[in-house]
């Protein structure tokens, strides 16, 4: 009988190492605690372009060291912004907007191995038609359907990324093919054991005019993993300082969810501090992003996003960003 027990004890024990190291599943990575910074190309450019790879990798080290100090677990980095690429692409060209063109190494392999190392998670950031200021950038043949779903499978199944990322820039496509581009976007992620998420600007009847279809995401599943609205407001809007847009619009999101999709927040860092005359809030208390983090968990939202890198070294933010961090 002592040897059943043994044995029995031994299997349990077998079966609980099997259980923690099996990986979640692409829902329930995308609901275990967010806490996420944006790499926008602009970053890219003002940090990494234009060196050699020695110092690109020294300097996103520094910099996923920084998001790591911050409290945050995720890093969201450009990939494709303007229908070019930083890594090696059969589709794309390589970025002259973010790198000035063919580094001569794969940055791509280079940050996902540094973020990991650094025990952040890699979220490829797709700006998916490249477009942006009302035009397509680059070569505007290449902004397809086709090209872009065939894009996401060339980075998940060349990179160990944890999860695909399209900003609020949609072309005037059209919701039906959006639609259909984000459902193909998301059944590859899905194939891949990938999350697949969406930012969308703040504006829901900004966001569906635009054909950003973001009442069909949050009522129908297939569609996204998680949503992450810009909600770029202080609970002091308007010049009377009286207007709580913040918690306004983070009311009027979760209300569109009817499918429980799991819903993030995009917090505005980088108008922390500032003198902002539509929305004095920003300048009227450093406790915007803890307070909006408070509410945001209390609505039921699953985790955050901080636009953007910079924003983490800005001594006008630094007191906000203290703030933040006590609210782990």
């Amino acid at each position: 009988m002592k040897y059943i027990k043994k044995f029995m004890a031994a299997l349990m024990c077998a079966i609980t190492i099997v259980t923690v190291a099996m990986p979640l599943t692409a829902n329930a990575a995308a609901q275990s605690g967010f806490k996420g910074v944006w790499i926008s190309f602009l970053d890219i450019q003002s940090y990494l372009k234009g060196k050699d790879q020695a110092s690109f990798d020294a300097t996103f080290s520094s910099m996923c060291d920084t998001v790591a100090a911050q409290g945050c677990n995720a890093v969201i980095v450009h990939v494709r912004s303007h229908n070019d690429a930083i890594y090696p692409s059969a589709i794309y060209p390589w970025s002259t907007e973010m790198l000035g063109g063919n580094p001569g190494f794969d940055p791509l392999a280079d940050m996902v191995s540094i973020a990991h190392s650094k025990g952040l998670t890699f979220h490829a950031w797709i700006n998916p038609y490249g477009y942006r200021n009302g035009v397509i950038c680059g070569n505007a043949a290449l902004a397809t359907n086709a090209n872009i779903v065939a894009g996401v499978q060339e980075i998940v199944s060349n990179y160990a990324v944890d999860g695909i990322h399209f900003d609020d820039y949609f072309a005037p496509v059209g919701a039906a093919n959006i639609n259909s581009m984000v459902a193909s976007v998301h059944s590859v992620c899905a194939a891949a054991g990938r999350v697949f998420g969406i930012a969308p600007q703040g504006n829901i009847q900004n966001c569906m005019a635009a054909g950003a279809d973001v009442a069909t995401w949050l009522s129908t599943p297939g569609y996204v993993d998680y949503l992450c609205p810009q909600i770029y407001w202080t609970d002091q809007y308007g010049v009377a300082a009286k207007t709580p847009m913040f918690s306004n619009r983070l009311a009027a999101w979760k209300a569109l969810d009817k499918a429980g999709i799991p819903l993030y927040v995009g917090l505005a860092g980088y108008r922390a501090g500032q003198p902002l005359s539509y929305d004095p809030g920003w300048a009227l208390s450093n406790t915007n992003l803890a307070t909006q983090v408070d509410k945001a968990r209390a609505a039921g939202y699953t985790g955050y996003a901080l636009y953007r890198y910079s924003t983490l070294v800005s001594p006008a933010a630094a007191t906000e960003l203290t703030n933040l961090r006590t609210r782990g």
